[in-house]
């Protein structure tokens, strides 16, 4: 009898050391968590910020920047910070540097941004280590929302992380590589369109996955936009729509152009549309 009362001790002790470890863990502010590119034998560590407002972790939002802007622009040069831990979002910020969020590597790839693509990165090393932390679990609210290419990175992580995911936003992205087949950002990485079109149409190609969107979506583009075409959103929004009329997709346009003042501007509007689906999801119980 002194034997079990003894295991049932420890086995408290235990777990009350784990309860206070987690409570620590998810004390609100900033931490900092740094992961490896790479499952084995990782070259760097990537910078991970996570903002706590929420230690219950019920909604988290994984925010994504532009291509070579660092993940702190976000909070310094938006309302994000304020207005999302306002409402209850836990916010993660990863840095991912020059990533156009592909997820394979090919023989013409000519700039890795680290070992690992960017999409595969998120979903094998990033979101496994969310989750062991107690973030992004299945059955919390999490959505995903980015800039620029970061826009187009949400787009696909949603896509590629189907059971994570519940909505997106998405601003100034681009959704079909192959109409921009001068783009040297794609060429770096999915070699020259001429010679590889059936990658460029098919590999990490938002429109050509139309058929596999299945979560609420805001998208928004200025329309001064010089930086990515207005016309990438605007195609990517009526196919859409014309494809998925069940499934709520809005498309704010303005005449703004490719900056933080203009993003600074959807922040408010993506988190109306993010509590909209939250109100009326089985998760809010």
């Amino acid at each position: 009898m002194k034997k079990y009362v003894c295991i049932l001790a420890v086995t408290a002790c235990v777990l009350l050391s784990y309860s206070h470890q987690l409570h620590s863990q998810y004390a609100p502010g900033l931490q900092t968590i740094l992961l490896p590119d790479a499952v084995q034998s990782p070259g760097k560590t990537i910078p991970v910020d996570i903002i706590i407002s929420d230690s219950n972790c019920k909604k988290n939002m994984l925010v994504l920047p532009g291509w070579n802007y660092s993940r702190k622009r976000w909070i310094e040069e938006t309302s994000l910070q304020h207005e999302a831990c306002t409402r209850g979002y836990n916010l993660i910020l990863p840095e991912m540097t020059v990533t156009i969020y592909e997820s394979n590597y090919y023989p013409e790839t000519k700039r890795k941004w680290a070992k690992t693509p960017g999409s595969q990165w998120i979903k094998e090393i990033l979101i496994p280590n969310l989750q062991k932390r107690g973030l992004c679990l299945e059955n919390q609210f999490n959505v995903v929302m980015g800039l620029s290419t970061g826009g187009r990175g949400a787009v696909l992580t949603a896509l590629y992380n189907k059971a994570v995911f519940k909505a997106a936003a998405s601003l100034s992205g681009d959704y079909r590589q192959e109409l921009m087949p001068q783009d040297k950002l794609m060429t770096a990485v999915y070699g020259p369109y001429p010679r590889f079109k059936d990658r460029w149409e098919k590999e990490d190609n938002p429109y050509y996955a139309i058929s596999q969107w299945d979560i609420p979506l805001y998208l928004g583009h200025g329309t001064k936009d010089t930086v990515t075409p207005f016309a990438q959103t605007k195609m990517f929004y009526d196919a859409l729509i014309k494809a998925k009329p069940h499934i709520p997709i809005i498309f704010h346009e303005c005449a703004c152009g490719h900056d933080f003042a203009y993003w600074n501007s959807e922040v408010v509007p993506v988190l109306d549309f993010f509590d909209q689906v939250y109100n009326n999801h089985v998760f809010k119980k």
